[in-house]
């Protein structure tokens, strides 16, 4: 982040701690059908997630050539790999003779993948490499049989991808530069493509894959859900919040931030007075913590049930057992009170379906879940409610 943004959003914070106000829009309301109804869920994978790019590995775990990752993301099976230049590309997970998968899910280690049906193998670069009984294949000669590519690219160490294959005409590499917009500026400012991954978690959530923003685009929850976990450590439904077309930059102050007036600006860091969370439409959250970084992605699998992939990001591996300790507790420590954000929207997706509301509410200080939410109805060609 420029020193200059820097001390500008420093200063927006000391003017709001000062008021005891908070930068805030219109109310709003949200509609259960969007938490409930299949026909919308289906317009929302083909609309969107097969359209926008979503964080779904970090870099770091794909280190070496012929390190794999086999994973599904919104319904499609995915299998990453980083090839003998470096490269990370990513397939549909499907054997081109009769589509059975090449890889289980998970990390796999390998130079050629075969097909356990009929032996079928591919190079890492998705060329067909051999087959038994070649001569019987004539209909399907061997340059028509790659698999096929998914837009894939890497930025912010992390790799990204469009889960669909690569339509005709189109590069198989995505201009992140162009998805990400200017806030990925920042992260790369703090050295982000360098980052590696300290811990990784994948769970199944029993909600839509809309509630876990809701609750990340807003503070006024924070002295109430948290209040045994982080609460004391910021202001009272405090937000500073920028967008940048789909995506969204947030400041949450800490209370230590007041201390920066003891300084000269030259010397104001944010981070470590502040988290910053960046939400990369439609569904990858980084939460900038100063020295390191937590991001998920939310993929949906139904409407009423996603998965959280998530992966805390350090600038190096730790060399002690004191460093590790230190990393551990960052980790324990933000996945404690997202926990509790995300078992309250579990108890909110169980309710949904009750009659209890038509409509849920949103505030004028959660006017960015709002906005998540005209953004999401627009793209899919739904009137807003």
């Amino acid at each position: 982040m420029q020193a200059d943004l820097e001390r500008a959003l420093i200063r927006r914070a000391l003017a709001l701690i000062d008021s005891g106000g908070t930068e805030a829009g219109e109310p709003a309301r949200s509609p259960v059908e969007r938490y409930l109804d299949p026909d919308r869920h289906r317009r929302e994978v083909e609309r969107i997630f097969r359209r926008y790019p979503l964080a779904v590995c970090p870099s770091g775990a794909l280190t070496q050539a012929g390190d794999t990752h086999a994973l599904d993301v919104a319904g499609m099976p995915l299998l990453l790999a980083r090839g003998e230049d470096g490269e990370v590309r990513a397939f549909l997970n499907a054997c081109r003779h009769r589509g059975a998968r090449l890889q289980a899910p998970g990390a796999g280690q390998q130079r050629t993948f075969v097909c356990p049906y009929h032996s079928w193998s591919y190079r890492l670069d998705g060329t067909l490499r051999g087959r038994p009984h070649a001569n019987g294949f004539p209909h399907a000669p061997a340059h028509e049989c790659s698999l096929v590519r998914v837009p894939a690219s890497e930025a912010l160490g992390l790799i990204w991808v469009i889960p669909r294959g690569v339509e005709e005409g189109e590069s198989p590499e995505l201009d992140l530069s162009r998805w990400l917009g200017a806030f990925a500026n920042d992260l790369r400012g703090w050295g982000y493509d360098r980052w590696l991954p300290f811990h990784r978690r994948e769970f199944a959530n029993a909600a839509n894959w809309k509630i876990p923003f809701e609750g990340n685009l807003e503070t006024y929850h924070f002295q109430y859900a948290h209040r045994d976990s982080i609460a004391g450590l910021f202001h009272d439904n405090l937000l500073i919040a920028d967008q940048d077309g789909l995506h969204h930059r947030l400041v949450l102050p800490k209370r230590s931030m007041a201390s920066l007036r003891e300084l000269p600006e030259s010397e104001w860091r944010i981070g470590p007075h502040a988290n910053i969370i960046y939400c990369f439409f439609p569904a990858t959250l980084i939460l900038h913590e100063g020295d390191h970084a937590n991001a998920f992605t939310v993929l949906p699998e139904a409407v009423d049930r996603s998965r959280v992939l998530g992966t805390t990001l350090i600038p190096e591996l730790p060399a002690t057992e004191k460093s590790r300790g230190y990393w551990e507790k960052n980790v324990a420590s933000f996945w404690g009170a997202l926990d509790e954000d995300f078992a309250l929207g579990v108890s909110q997706q169980s309710t949904m379906a009750s009659g209890a509301n038509r409509e849920l509410l949103f505030g004028r200080t959660e006017w960015c879940s709002a906005k998540f939410h005209e953004d999401v109805e627009r793209l899919i060609g739904v009137g807003l409610g």
